[in-house]
């Protein structure tokens, strides 16, 4: 089945909203970019994107979108050692900012798509762009210290649990009175005490869904943000 042939029932399913943009602006590519913040160990870098891609085929097979997704998956990585190696995720968003805003691909809808989305609550709730060109995922060290725990749990043949460990940034995030709370501070992370810091630690099969969600939603809305160090989406987990 095309693109252009996808049934109501699919696009108002898990990963629809992915397909259905897809579609109506002709850019048939999805997935984030991944910068990779540390380098010295080749060997467990490549099992980390393994277990990665693993984990994105897992969770598409499951909703049984494998079959038309996968081909337009584009998870591209990017590496400069002498520039990205420990680089701060302020450093990484500013450099994913400088690339989307030269390669960025317009939102322009299907003219039935944009008359749905001229309400408040889509003005309101949306990204200006599509969620390639809105975040970016991030892997540093604590990041790939993660893989240890997938690799003794997935070889005791268990498929979802203890699944690695990504960081997703929020391209459009500045720190500011917008998410500043005058009578609520939270604890101290990487310097900000907002509830909303503009990135989150992910179990790495679930960027699949938050990929899609993003097209409706923002990150600092609702249930698509967990505070660091607690892990999304379940936040019962915490990073050290």
């Amino acid at each position: 089945m095309a693109l252009s042939n996808l049934t109501d029932d699919f696009l108002n399913s898990t990963m629809g909203a992915t397909a259905q943009f897809m579609r109506d602006t002709g850019f048939e590519t999805w997935g984030f970019l991944i910068y990779r913040c540390t380098y010295g160990d080749d060997e467990a870098w490549n099992r980390y994107m393994e277990a990665f891609k693993k984990q994105v085929h897992s969770v598409l097979e499951h909703y049984g979108r494998d079959w038309l997704l996968e081909k337009y998956a584009q998870w591209t990585v990017v590496e400069d050692e002498e520039t990205l190696n420990g680089a701060s995720k302020q450093q990484v968003r500013e450099r994913f900012v400088q690339w989307r805003d030269q390669h960025s691909v317009s939102r322009e809808l299907s003219e039935v798509a944009a008359v749905v989305r001229q309400s408040a609550f889509w003005a309101t709730h949306e990204s200006l762009r599509l969620p390639r060109f809105t975040y970016c995922l991030y892997v540093d060290q604590k990041c790939l210290d993660t893989l240890k725990q997938y690799s003794e749990v997935e070889a005791n043949g268990a498929r979802w649990a203890a699944w690695p460990v990504i960081v997703v940034i929020d391209g459009d995030y500045s720190p500011g009175s917008r998410y500043t709370h005058p009578h609520r501070q939270y604890p101290e992370i990487e310097g900000c005490t907002d509830e909303y810091v503009g990135w989150q630690y992910a179990q790495v099969g679930s960027v699949v869904t938050m990929y899609d969600t993003f097209h409706y939603e923002r990150m600092d809305l609702g249930g698509n943000f967990t505070r660091p160090r607690a892990i999304h989406p379940l936040g019962s987990e915490f990073m050290p």
